[in-house]
């Protein structure tokens, strides 16, 4: 009995050093770790738009210019939420999608990582769900089309 609640008690012991630790480290890279979210995301709206935009913008509305429109949003696939951009032009044609996060399985979110010729497909409106990772990707066809059927160029771009 006594040697039971000595592991016990070393068992807790450890687990308190390992939670301590995982929150020093933790506590300790959170301001590398959003630098890195933020430098990844401005470079995703970059490679979308054509131009220098700034990530750190809040609210959904990234850019309003050269007669497109890039807006955020979010939805729900199989793995969880994920973030998205969407570059709408001014005949309210898409122009680009780009996944900014998400939580899909490696393997079956690997469509929403750039390159990707099914991201690509959203541009000729040719865009069908794909075998192996349908709930993903008729998720991210809804959260498209439920986002840019939102953008109103002359409302939140006037002249």
């Amino acid at each position: 009995m006594l040697n039971t609640l000595r592991n016990i008690a070393a068992l807790a012991t450890l687990a308190a050093v390992a939670g301590f630790a995982l929150t020093w480290v933790a506590r300790l890279t959170e301001k590398d770790v959003a630098r890195n979210r933020l430098a990844a995301e401005t470079r995703i709206l970059r490679e979308l738009a054509g131009v220098d935009v700034d990530a750190a913008v809040d609210g959904d509305l990234v850019l309003c210019d050269r007669g497109q429109v890039i807006v955020r949003g979010v939805g729900r696939g199989y793995g969880g939420q994920f973030r998205l951009a969407i570059g709408v032009g001014a005949d309210g044609e898409i122009q680009g999608v780009r996944v900014i996060d998400h939580q899909e399985t490696p393997g079956f979110g690997d469509i929403l990582d750039t390159p990707s010729a099914w991201l690509q497909s959203f541009r000729t409106g040719d865009v069908h769900a794909v075998t192996g990772a349908t709930v993903t990707s008729e998720a991210v066809m809804l959260a498209v089309q439920r986002i840019a059927g939102r953008v109103d160029l002359k409302a939140l771009c006037p002249s």
